[in-house]
């Protein structure tokens, strides 16, 4: 469910609009008025919470509106793709992530995982895992340094670093 969703507003709804709509939903999911489900409401006041701190903040509702408008873009491939796979009928479908996981985040308990498939070496061993990933931006293939970026950023900003 979308922060939209939770709160019951339009996606162009108005600062005022969306704290009226917070303000009414915290008197009905407020665990002190709902002590016969406590744990309910402590859980729909997370999402409320959540919501109206997304969606009451500038430029973090920028950003959101940017992740939803991506996760439909990509939604509605997949969808599309998938019924002509399919012959029309519609199956979810779950891809693999260069992170290892299916669905689509950046699991930040593992994050040396999607450090490893990204960069080609393992911040926690001192590993090389993938020297051709390792070096795509040097052209010193036996980097001494993995980490060093040096390379990286001479060839981006247009200039030699001394």
């Amino acid at each position: 469910m979308n922060y939209y969703e939770i709160l019951g507003v339009n996606r162009d709804a108005t600062v005022q609009e969306i704290k009226k709509a917070y303000k009414k939903l915290a008197k009905q999911w407020h665990p002190d008025l709902n002590r016969d489900n406590i744990k309910v409401a402590e859980e729909k006041m997370k999402e409320i919470n959540v919501a109206y701190s997304t969606l009451s903040d500038e430029v973090a509702r920028i950003d959101y509106n940017k992740k939803l408008d991506s996760e439909a873009k990509t939604s509605a491939k997949t969808d599309s793709s998938t019924q002509r796979q399919t012959g029309g009928t519609s199956r979810p479908s779950q891809q693999k992530t260069s992170a290892g996981n299916s669905s689509g985040k950046v699991d930040f308990n593992n994050i040396h995982n999607s450090f490893e498939s990204f960069f080609g070496f393992n911040p926690k061993t001192h590993e090389v895992t993938n020297e051709d990933k390792l070096n795509t931006f040097t052209s010193d293939k036996k980097k001494k340094n993995p980490l060093d970026t040096t390379d990286f950023f001479e060839k981006f900003m247009g200039f030699k670093v001394k």
